[in-house]
């Protein structure tokens, strides 16, 4: 196989693996750089760079790399790469995600050339998790804007990312874990659901993952050529408040906009019914997952009640008049623009105005992380470790170091999530972490919409690609033409 050609459907901000955190990104980042663990199909972690994982004590992790690993450019991977890089991701002032995740860290040292030695300030029970963070060379791991100069370890090296347009990678020959199957892959940035649809009938897409409107299935399931994958999904999708905003900073609107929401109608219209309704951040087959989350049912006269007790009174009862108006920022995909329509359409019912503006993703994902929004709606893809719930929930976690984009804090839920970093004991961490998505959902943080369904779609001439459960696109190394 020559060139793979897979479908997006919005452009990543970086492929930067220490600045990459929408998923468009981290799907990507795996084909160009390797970490020290990995997690396999099961969500367990595995050694990657690292041949061999230690840990002596509780503040110890030791790990030995693997001999012989070289960079896209030739040079050969050492420790010295790996402090490098952790060392740049620990340091708040370059604004690294991973960077709140990382302030246990006391030290991360190279004894020789083949280990490296990560030293805690206190015992965290999801620490191996941040050793997946690719490793970049030395002589680059302390710039901040490398574009496209980016090099890695892994199975395809980057040879262009044109923004908005298309990404290109070529297969590492010299990869430790061997070469890939096909030369070289790209990544064609197709904003149109249609234009998409249009393109994997012709042939001009390979593949497509997640990136089909729900309501296109039944027709691709009978397109010749092409054969669809579907299976229950782990990711989550929810409607996410700026709680610092002066109307939404009261609860009661939070809950009244809550009950106004009819998850069964929207999982049906906007979705095709290729989700299941979410009470809570993890699906009932997480270990973490809790049945004790307050349940919002629908409900518009509650919704209604909500907003008089919060001095949002009707101004002229049935008449068009709205209560408040609020504004709902969304990417410009066209089921993300369908699911705001829908929840604008439920909320007006009770009163309350929604201004619907689309952007393109990457605008649309720096207001987020900016706080410069009211309401919004994003999907947490395929999380496999309950201590993202610190990433995202906990007050020291707004952005950049973290993903606490509503500017949530509540002194309990912070207690619980320290607790959790803590607590070696697996039941003992399920409870707390099940006390901290029962708080959030109480303090009505966010508004949980669904698990989505995974869906490919892809040639039926394409054998060996396998979903990862976070959507990783790892197994294109492996992918090659029948």
């Amino acid at each position: 196989m020559e060139t793979l050609v897979v479908g997006l459907e919005g452009n990543p901000s970086t492929l930067d693996p220490r600045y990459a955190s929408d998923a468009y990104g981290v799907r990507i980042a795996p084909l160009i750089f390797n970490g020290l663990l990995k997690m396999d199909l099961s969500g367990s972690l595995v050694n990657d760079l690292a041949e061999k994982w230690e840990q002596p004590d509780a503040l110890t992790h030791r790990l030995t790399l693997r001999k012989g690993v070289t960079f896209h450019d030739g040079s050969e991977l050492d420790a010295g790469d790996v402090v490098a890089t952790y060392h740049f991701a620990m340091d708040p002032q370059n604004g690294c995600p991973i960077s709140g995740s990382l302030k246990t860290l006391e030290s991360v040292e190279a004894p020789d050339p083949q280990t490296v030695l990560f030293k805690l300030k206190s015992p965290y029970v999801s620490f191996p998790f941040q050793l997946r963070l690719g490793i970049l060379p030395s002589e680059l791991a302390g710039e901040k804007a490398l574009g496209e100069r980016l090099i890695g370890t892994g199975p395809f090296r980057l040879i262009t990312f044109k923004a908005g347009e298309e990404i290109l990678l070529k297969g590492y020959k010299e990869h430790f874990g061997g070469a890939p199957k096909c030369e070289s892959v790209r990544f064609r940035i197709l904003t149109n659901a249609t234009t998409r649809l249009l393109e994997v009938r012709s042939g001009g897409l390979d593949l497509l993952q997640n990136a089909v409107p729900p309501y296109s299935l039944k027709f691709l399931d009978r397109e010749e050529g092409l054969k669809t994958l579907r299976a229950p999904g782990a990711s989550y999708q929810y409607l996410g408040f700026n709680l610092e905003d002066p109307i939404l900073s009261d609860i009661r609107v939070r809950r009244a906009i809550a009950h106004a929401i009819d998850r069964e109608t929207l999982i049906a219209y906007v979705m095709q019914g290729q989700a299941r309704p979410a009470d809570s951040f993890f699906p009932p087959e997480h270990w973490a997952h809790t049945d004790k989350a307050p349940g919002y049912v629908y409900d518009p006269d509650l919704s209604k009640r909500l907003l008089d007790e919060a001095g949002l009174s009707d101004p002229d009862g049935e008449g068009p008049l709205m209560r408040v108006t609020l504004s709902y920022k969304t990417s410009t995909d066209k089921t993300a623009n369908e699911a705001a329509r829908v929840i604008a359409d439920q909320l007006s019912k009770v009163g309350i105005g929604v201004e619907v503006r689309s952007f393109e993703w990457g605008t649309f994902f720096s207001d987020v992380k900016k706080g410069n929004f009211q309401l919004m709606s994003l999907r947490w893809v395929g999380i496999s470790d309950p201590d993202v719930l610190y990433y995202i929930f906990h007050s020291t976690s707004t952005p950049p170091g973290g993903a606490n984009r509503g500017r949530y804090s509540n002194g309990e839920v912070d207690g619980w999530l320290d607790a959790s970093r803590v607590e070696f004991d697996l039941e003992k961490r399920a409870e707390l972490y099940r006390r901290v998505q029962e708080g959030v959902v109480r303090d009505m943080v966010y508004v949980s919409l669904w698990w989505p369904d995974n869906v490919i779609v892809l040639s039926e001439s394409v054998e060996g690609f396998v979903p990862y459960p976070g959507g990783e696109y790892t197994s294109l190394a492996n992918v090659e033409r029948r």
